[in-house]
Formats: C-alpha cells, sequence, structure tokens
C-alpha cells in the first residue's frame, strides 16, 4: 500500500499539531452553537422528547405510563441530565451540544487510524459546517447522540482492528448498540464494522473469526436484555416497535419520494458531496483499500437505509454526513500529498473538490447563522400566556409538545406524541383524546402545529368544554377555562352577587410557601349586561388587609358581561402572601365591583332574603405556616 501521510511534518510534530487544532475545532464548534440555546424551535420532535423525559424524571415510568414511541436510552439520558443541571431546555440542548464534541472526536480518530489526522480533521471540520448537523445540534433530538455512538463504535472497532485485543472490541459491540437503543438510525452501520473485524483476523490467523464475532455481538445483546429486565416488554414493543410497522403500513414505500429527500441533501450539502467524490477517486486511485471498503461499506450501508426507508424525513439523511466527511477528509490529505509529489494532474481534482466545498461554506456558514439566531415572537407570547392562565400542576394538550415544556407545564403521560404520523396511523384518535383530557383533567388545550383538526371531534369537544380561546391568526389557538360540572366542586357555597350572579363555590390551594392559589365558581342566572371585577382578599382576623388579587374573570378573557345563564365559571387568582408574614389564622374574601366607581356589589345571603349581607362573600379561615 502506498504511504499518503505528508513527508514534512511526520511525527510527533504532526501529531502534537493534529490534537491541538482538533481541540480547537471542538471547543469552536460547540461555541459557535451555545447562544441562544433557548431559543424556540418549530420541531414536534424536540418538544415530545423534552417532555417523556420530563415525565420519566418526575416520576412516570417509561412505556407503562409515560406513552413515548422513542427507544429509551435518549429518554434515559435527557432525565440524568435533568438530575444533574435541572429541567430546561438549554439542559436538554447541551447534552446534545456534548455527544457533537463526541461525533467531531469519533471522526478525527477514523480519519487518523484509517489514513491520517489531516483527514480526520477535515471530516470533523466537514461535519461541523454542514448545515444539516448543525440544525439538529440545536435540538433535543436522538439523531445527534446516535450518530456520535455509531461513530465511536466504529473508531474502537478501529482499534481492534489495528492493535487486536477483545476490550476494544467487546466496547464495539456494546457502544453501537447503545447507538440503536438512542436512535435506530442505521443498523446498516454494523456492516464496515464487521468487514474490519473479519479483515483483522485475515491478517492475524491465529484468532479465530467466529469467536471475535460473538465478542462483537455478545457485547451489542447486553443493553437489550437490560431493556428487556427495565421496561415493561410488551409495552416497550408495542410503542417502540410495533408503531414503526404501523408506519411502514400507513405510508407505503415509494422510491420517487426518497429520492427526493436525497436530491435535497445533495443540493443543501454540495459541497460536500463533492469533496467527498474527489476523495473517493484520489483514493481509488492510490489503491487505499484499506480505508475505502470501510468507508464505502458504511456509505453504502447509509444510502441503502435512505432509499428504503418509510416514511423518509430530511432529518433522517443525516446517516449520510459521517462517512461523507471522511471522504471529504481523505480528498483534502491525498491532495496535499500529491500537491508535495508535484503530480498536478490528479492533485487538480483534489484541488477542484476543495474549491467546491469552499464555495458551498459562505452558505452553509449563513444558513447556520440564520439556524443559531432564530426567534419566534408568537411562540413567546403564547409560553408566557399558558404561564399565566394555567398553574404549574396542570396538565396541558398540545399538538406542539415543546410549547407546554416551555411553559413549564406537563402533558398527561399517556398522550405520547401528537405528530401526524401518530394521527394517521391511528395511534392518535379524537376518542382517545377525549378520554384522557376527562381524566386528569386537562386544564389547556394549544392548538399549535395545526395537527389536531385531523381530530374533528375532539377540536368538537374542546369547542365545547373550555370557556375561553386566545387566538393568534386563526390557526394558533390556546383553550382554557376548562367547563365544570356542580358535583366537581369541592367546596359549595351559595351567595347571590348583584341581581344576576352567584358564587356557588371555591378551591384553595397553597402548594407554594409563598403564595394562595384561588378558584371562584361563578353562575350567571341572568346577562350581566356590565363588565365586573373580582376581588380576592386575605385579612386578619381583625380585618387588616394581608394579600389581595384583583381582576377580571378569566385573565380578562371572559367578562361578566359575556357569561351565558347557566355556566359555571371557574376563576383563578394568585395571592402572593408578605415574605414577613408571621404564622397564623386568616380570613378569606371574595366579591366584584365596578372598575369605575370601586363600588362593590352587594351580597345576598343564599336564605331568598332580598337584604343585602354586606359587600364580600368569607370564604373560609386559612392556616397559614403552621
Amino acid at each position: 500500500m502506498v504511504d499518503t501521510c505528508p513527508t514534512a511534518t511526520p511525527g510527533r510534530l504532526a501529531t502534537g499539531a493534529g490534537y491541538l487544532l482538533l481541540a480547537s475545532l471542538v471547543v469552536a464548534s460547540i461555541g459557535w452553537r451555545a447562544a441562544n440555546l433557548n431559543a424556540f424551535s418549530l420541531s414536534n420532535d424536540e418538544g415530545a422528547y423534552l417532555m417523556w423525559a420530563w415525565l420519566v424524571h418526575s416520576g412516570h415510568p417509561l412505556y407503562s405510563e409515560t406513552v413515548s414511541v422513542s427507544s429509551p436510552l435518549f429518554i434515559v439520558l435527557l432525565d440524568w441530565a435533568f438530575d444533574v443541571a435541572g429541567v430546561s431546555l438549554v439542559t436538554g440542548r447541551a447534552l446534545v451540544l456534548g455527544f457533537l464534541g463526541l461525533a467531531l472526536l469519533g471522526l478525527a480518530w477514523i480519519g487518523a487510524t484509517l489514513h491520517h489526522w489531516l483527514t480526520g480533521l477535515v471530516a470533523a471540520l466537514a461535519f461541523s459546517v454542514a448545515p444539516l448537523a448543525f440544525a439538529l445540534s440545536l435540538m433535543t433530538m436522538g439523531e445527534i447522540p446516535a450518530l456520535a455512538l455509531a461513530t465511536l463504535s466504529l473508531a474502537l472497532t478501529l482499534a481492534y482492528w489495528k492493535r487486536g485485543g477483545w476490550g476494544w472490541l467487546a466496547l464495539s459491540g456494546l457502544t453501537l448498540s447503545l447507538s440503536l437503543l438512542v436512535k435506530a438510525l442505521n443498523p446498516l452501520v454494523a456492516l464496515p464494522a464487521l468487514w474490519l473485524i473479519v479483515a483483522r483476523h485475515r491478517r492475524s490467523p491465529t484468532r479465530n473469526t467466529s469467536t471475535a464475532l460473538a465478542v462483537w455481538g455478545l457485547a451489542g445483546l447486553l443493553p437489550l436484555v437490560a431493556c428487556l429486565l427495565v421496561y415493561e416488554p410488551a409495552a416497550l414493543y408495542d410503542q417502540a416497535v410495533a408503531f414503526r410497522f404501523e408506519l411502514r403500513a400507513t405510508y407505503p414505500w415509494r422510491l420517487s419520494n426518497n429520492l427526493t429527500w436525497l436530491e435535497y441533501f445533495v443540493r443543501q450539502q454540495w459541497g460536500i458531496v463533492g469533496l467527498a467524490l474527489a476523495g473517493t477517486i484520489l483514493s481509488a486511485r492510490r489503491a487505499h483499500w484499506e480505508a475505502l471498503v470501510p468507508l464505502g461499506l458504511w456509505l453504502g450501508g447509509a444510502l441503502l437505509t435512505v432509499l428504503t426507508h418509510s416514511p423518509l424525513f430530511p432529518h433522517h439523511t443525516i446517516i449520510l454526513l459521517p462517512p461523507l466527511a471522511l471522504l471529504a477528509g481523505l480528498a483534502v490529505a491525498e491532495t496535499a500529498t500529491l500537491l508535495k509529489e508535484r503530480r498536478w494532474t490528479w492533485s487538480a481534482l483534489g484541488v477542484a473538490g476543495g474549491l467546491t466545498f469552499l464555495l458551498a461554506l459562505p452558505a452553509a456558514v449563513q444558513a447556520n447563522q440564520t439556524v443559531r439566531a432564530a426567534s419566534f415572537g408568537r411562540e413567546t407570547e403564547a409560553i408566557a400566556f399558558l404561564d399565566q392562565v394555567t398553574r404549574p400542576t396542570d396538565n396541558v394538550v398540545s399538538d406542539n409538545l415543546l410549547l407546554p415544556f416551555m411553559a413549564g407545564r406537563q402533558t398527561p403521560p399517556p398522550l405520547g406524541d401528537l405528530a401526524q404520523v401518530a394521527i394517521d396511523s391511528g395511534r392518535q384518535t379524537s376518542e382517545r383524546l377525549i378520554a384522557i383530557s376527562e381524566a386528569y383533567p386537562v386544564e389547556a388545550v394549544a392548538n399549535w402545529a395545526l395537527r389536531l383538526p385531523y381530530l374533528n371531534e375532539y377540536m368538537d369537544w374542546v369547542e365545547k368544554n373550555y370557556l375561553a380561546r386566545r387566538v393568534w391568526d386563526d390557526h394558533h389557538v390556546i383553550y382554557f377555562g376548562r367547563r365544570v360540572a356542580t358535583d366537581q366542586i369541592s367546596n359549595r357555597i351559595d351567595a347571590r352577587i348583584g341581581d344576576s350572579i352567584e358564587l356557588i363555590g371555591y378551591d384553595v390551594e397553597s402548594k407554594e410557601q409563598r403564595a394562595l392559589d384561588v378558584t371562584l365558581y361563578w353562575r350567571a342566572t341572568a346577562p350581566t349586561g356590565e363588565d365586573y371585577t373580582v376581588f380576592v382578599q386575605l385579612l386578619t382576623p381583625d380585618g387588616g388587609l394581608v394579600a389581595q388579587h384583583d381582576g377580571r374573570p378569566l385573565y380578562g378573557y371572559l367578562p361578566t358581561s359575556d357569561w351565558s345563564p347557566g355556566d359555571i365559571v371557574p376563576d383563578r387568582h394568585r395571592l402572593p402572601l408578605p415574605a414577613d408574614l408571621p404564622p397564623g389564622r386568616y380570613q378569606l374574601i371574595a366579591g366584584m365591583y365596578a372598575l369605575e366607581t370601586l363600588e362593590r356589589l352587594p351580597v345576598y345571603p343564599g336564605d331568598g332574603t332580598d337584604a343585602p349581607g354586606g359587600d364580600s362573600v368569607a370564604l373560609t379561615w386559612v392556616e397559614i405556616g403552621n
């Protein structure tokens, strides 16, 4: 085999420079992406991963309680990250950035082992700047972690191929299995690993090939066995495996569709593709089959997976990037060698490939900067709105799960994912959503990703069961103010406010030490024709004011002039308590007044008398700090 290492910088100097440049590249790649990590994204998959991990983190076991169509490991990793850094979007994305660094190191390791340190360095650079890799590295999704582990697995296989040692082999099988348990993106990544194992034993016939394959395979089985022990097997199979077969039945495979997405990938990553093509030709000319065969198997397996996958989405094509990046690295290293050898004709091909990459680079960087600086004003308003009209313990249903997650609200654990594929496959039905929304109950419904309208019966149920809505543009709507029945009110009272409003009950919660959450249940007996403001006050035993909250019903979205006779209106109020409030017994009162005059409406007792009993209703006594 012809030596391709550049002769001007051999040995430790080249290796030391390579390590320094690689470390700088990893730091720069992560730093480039580190800004704006808390920006909203429109990816439903990202919200689903985060929500499932948060539910598991909150004590709802995966699959048996938290319904998820994902492989388990990425959710487990997110749960661990939440333990360390807290439940947040930034935590999830920081975890993915860590795996990005691992992917870059793995590519550099593979390139250096197969060819030269420059090959690995260029491969890591090409992968880092690729728009598809850039976008997915800024989302809490399984693609980058799965690719990073798969890349590491091949690097470990190469270590075995070069040095021997069962430990490398066992770690390779284990890591590949973990990659598939993060996300089964490309099981055919096993092809280059198998070839390297067999190639090792052709060079070293003293060891048995079947024994090596058994070590590799058994190590890979360990995580799968652990999953069967940890999770309920039937639920795991139904959600993470059977669902995939249902999708293939729902979306019949069409080669033309997959070719369209493949063409889109090539157009988006054309600079890397062009440089990789040059690397393939130059390496084939130099007969570097020890590098080309495993990379060709890796790329061929990824290409076959892309062409046969159903349904195929653009982010699935990222499995093509690692082998293409390594072939691009081969092009640069080979061109460097050819230039040193003054072989101008063939080096021109490598230079042309390099120019292709450089010509595509400005557009790629601009696209990446656009992704990095993305902002979503409407979504920011919706997150703040959900925080306003729901409480941290409330359940929310949304077809974009990132919206409730960023608002600090959970979905019901059985909800799963409201992706279009789940609706089309019959996994999500109106009947199922209605049953879930009634069982928990759900206090708000966010129709945001335009998928809920496909469930007509559920949306009809939502229209009937929520009193108010906030509309952004006729498509993005949040429903809130869940209707309640009389028998759902725990603390019943009977008081008439003014001429046509009744206060029929209340609830008081104090799950936070420095706030009281009060819900008043109003009912109109006739149209009011006026808009009144509600007041809720906490008083000392001698009538001194401690805390209060004033506001129109349902945060101003359902004024009393819009009330329909007979409707029960659940009206929520939060009373912040003073930090220096001494422990003791305090009285809670409520009532209404006209904002223009500040005149309170009279309160009539429930015994039918016409004489007012004051201008407020005494709800209950509250013990604070005892």
